[in-house]
C-alpha cells in the first residue's frame, strides 16, 4: 500500500506522532514491550523527513541510537502546546476528582458510597467537585497546605 502525502500532511503527521510517543512513554521508568511496536513504526515514519524536506523536525540522538523530535520542532509544533494544554488540565481534572472522592467518602462513609447508584454517586461526587472548581478558579493552589509539611 503507498499512501501520498505533502509535506505539510508529512509534517502534521510527525507532530501526531511524537504526541501520541508522548502520551504512550512520558512517565515510563523502563522499557515496555508492548510499547515497542509503536515506536518502531515512529521511527519508520519519522525516517522519511529528509525525503519530504522536512528535516528540521528530527534529529539523530548518538545516545538513544534514534531519531528524536529536533528543538526546532519544539520551538515550532503546535502540538507542544496541545500537550501542556492537556497536561494542565489534566492536573485541575485529577486533583479536583479525587479530592470531590476523598471528601465523599469521608462524609458518607465507603459502606454507603458503594451502595449509591450510578446517578447518585455524581451527583453528590460533583457538589463536592463545584467547591472546589470555584476554589481552584478564585485561587488556585494558594490555599492548600499539608499539616506537619509546612505551617500556614
Amino acid at each position: 500500500m503507498n499512501i501520498e502525502l505533502s509535506q505539510e500532511e508529512y509534517e502534521l503527521l510527525v507532530e501526531m506522532i511524537f504526541t501520541a510517543d508522548y502520551v504512550y512513554n512520558a512517565y515510563l521508568n523502563e522499557q515496555d514491550q508492548e510499547r515497542e511496536k509503536y515506536h518502531t513504526l515512529q521511527q519508520k515514519i519519522v525516517s522519511f523527513a529528509k525525503q519530504f524536506k522536512k528535516e528540521n523536525l528530527v534529529e539523530w540522538d548518538d545516545e538513544c541510537n534514534q531519531l528524536i523530535p529536533s528543538k526546532d520542532y519544539y520551538e515550532n509544533s503546535a502540538s507542544v502546546h496541545f500537550i501542556e494544554d492537556f497536561e494542565i488540565n489534566t492536573f485541575w481534572e485529577q486533583l479536583i476528582d479525587r479530592l470531590a472522592i476523598r471528601d465523599l467518602f469521608n462524609q458518607y462513609g465507603e459502606d454507603t458510597v458503594k451502595q449509591m447508584d450510578e446517578k447518585e454517586f455524581f451527583l453528590k461526587r460533583s457538589q463536592f467537585r463545584e467547591k472546589y472548581e470555584d476554589e481552584f478558579e478564585k485561587n488556585g493552589l494558594q490555599n492548600i497546605f499539608f499539616s506537619g509539611i509546612l505551617k500556614k
